[in-house]
């Protein structure tokens, strides 16, 4: 059987059976505001990631920020990033989907097998400055870089989640502890984020695959821990050489202390030459483990694939910039039902149900009444005789 984590969960009751021309088979992902879900390409049979909102209605704000990451993600193609397929940011249940990567993030990887030595270390840096070389060209800054959004394949790392619910500003609740612990201090201070912001994020992450844990004491307290970060009060006394001097480049307090990526993967290269090293046996199993049920999948759905109407959800025509993207467009009402009076018809099938039942009940207790009053008077003319 494959390794825990690598199978996806089943669906909920609560979660949809489709979205666009996919059929969703599993649960992949659960966070603050969104699920990413495994999903077969109804034409195709093609696996793919499908992410969504947890709720059907949203607001304006969050809609552009959703078509937003679609353009994001549109925008910077290339081996170290998780290639956009398909999206409709304008239906009333917003979704995308991107091509699936059958592999663990950083994040597992430490948590389940362990850290690494400072050279293994460097080499993922050196893949991950690559990374955001990348982004960073395109005019795109993560802002919420961490190993829980770095995937290890067997081509390298590649980076995802663009930001449907970590683009917002830190006055909200969206934030969790394993998020703050890696955003750069004038991100916790509330200002703008800048490319610079993902080099520190990269540090942190750094840290925690060397050491197993964030550059922050464990406070358990999110207020707390945000003056930490605010503050720049990092730890870093278990880095071990030659990784410490990459890892305090990166948590430089002030924003232009940072290396640029470029800088970044020169010198993490040259950390990698120190030594040999190899990807630790415990690593190498969980990636496997997930190709192996990558392939399984691929298999399985390649072979049977699901009947239905291959209709594109997203222009195809040149990508467009991402203000252009977050305009709302129209719900698509071949997908969901038209309103009547703010309900569906599902809806008024059901209030007349409820009236039905009322009426009913109505009914029902003016018989009973009738009933008690008949007794109550023969009751009382039996007492007068």
């Amino acid at each position: 059987m494959p390794d825990p984590g690598v199978t996806p969960s089943p669906l909920h009751r609560s979660d949809p059976t489709g979205l666009g021309p996919y059929r969703l088979v599993g649960r992949l992902a659960v966070g603050g505001m969104g699920r990413v879900y495994l999903a077969v390409h109804s034409g195709t049979g093609e696996l793919a990631a499908v992410k969504t909102l947890l709720v059907e209605e949203i607001g304006d704000t969050d809609r552009q920020r959703f078509a937003r990451e679609a353009a994001l993600a549109r925008r910077v193609p290339g081996r170290h990033t998780a290639r956009l397929l398909d999206a409709a940011p304008g239906e009333r249940r917003p979704w995308l989907a991107t091509e699936y990567v059958p592999a663990p993030s950083l994040g597992e990887l430490v948590a389940r097998g362990g850290p690494v030595d400072a050279v293994t270390a460097a080499w993922l840096a050196a893949e991950c400055a690559t990374a955001l070389t990348a982004l960073h060209s395109a005019g795109v800054v993560h802002r919420d870089l961490k190993p829980q959004n770095i995937l290890l394949s067997a081509d390298g790392v590649k980076v995802i989640d663009f930001g449907i619910s970590h683009a917002t500003d830190l006055t909200r609740t969206r934030l969790t502890l394993g998020t703050l612990a890696y955003i750069a201090p004038e991100q916790a201070r509330g200002e703008p984020a800048t490319p610079a912001g993902d080099v520190y994020g990269l540090g942190a992450t750094l840290c925690t695959l060397a050491t197993g844990r964030a550059p922050y004491p464990d406070v358990g307290d999110p207020i707390q821990l945000l003056g930490l970060v605010a503050r720049g009060a990092v730890d870093t006394a278990e880095v071990p050489e030659p990784l410490l001097g990459l890892v305090s480049a990166c948590l430089a307090a002030d924003p232009a202390d940072r290396p640029r990526p470029d800088e970044l993967r020169e010198r993490a290269e040259a950390v990698g030459r120190a030594g040999a090293s190899r990807m630790p046996d415990r690593w190498a199993g969980i990636v496997l483990a997930y190709q192996r049920q990558g392939r399984e999948l691929a298999e399985k759905y390649a072979s049977a694939p699901v009947p239905g109407a291959d209709r594109p959800a997203y222009d195809d025509s040149p990508p467009h910039d991402a203000e252009a993207m977050s305009a709302e467009s129209p719900p698509d009402t071949r997908t969901f039902p038209r309103r009547t009076v703010g309900l569906t018809p599902r809806g008024w099938r059901a209030a007349g149900g409820f009236v039905a039942n009322c009426a009913g009940l109505g009914l029902f207790l003016l018989g009973a009444l009738a009933v008690l009053a008949t007794v109550i008077v023969i009751v009382v003319a039996v007492a007068t005789d």
